[in-house]
């Protein structure tokens, strides 16, 4: 998913307002895109010479993989595994037998 912040800037006697696609844009003021929500903005805003658009950094999907884990994935989950049980101590309570 890839981040962007555009800022509107209006023209000298145009509205200080406008609203695409569901977004509304003030005047000077930054709002933050992604593409998950936003595609067709992040795709058309750079080229609009009334909008100041910096893109951000790709963040990774939020979305979770779909389907049975790797081998690659399950190893890594068993290497986790048991590096923490070999940090991790357990304390088993004692039991006295009743006489």
């Amino acid at each position: 998913m890839k981040i962007a912040k555009v800022t509107y800037n209006a023209p000298r006697g145009d509205s200080k307002v406008v609203e695409m696609c569901g977004v509304t844009f003030f005047d000077g003021q930054e709002v933050e895109l992604n593409s998950e929500e936003h595609e067709h903005l992040m795709s058309k805003l750079p080229n609009n010479q009334h909008f100041t658009f910096v893109a951000g950094e790709d963040q990774p999907d939020s979305k979770p993989k779909r389907g049975r884990p790797s081998n690659a994935d399950k190893a890594a989950a068993e290497a986790a595994r048991a590096a923490e049980q070999g940090q991790a101590v357990t304390v088993m309570p004692t039991v006295q037998p009743v006489p």
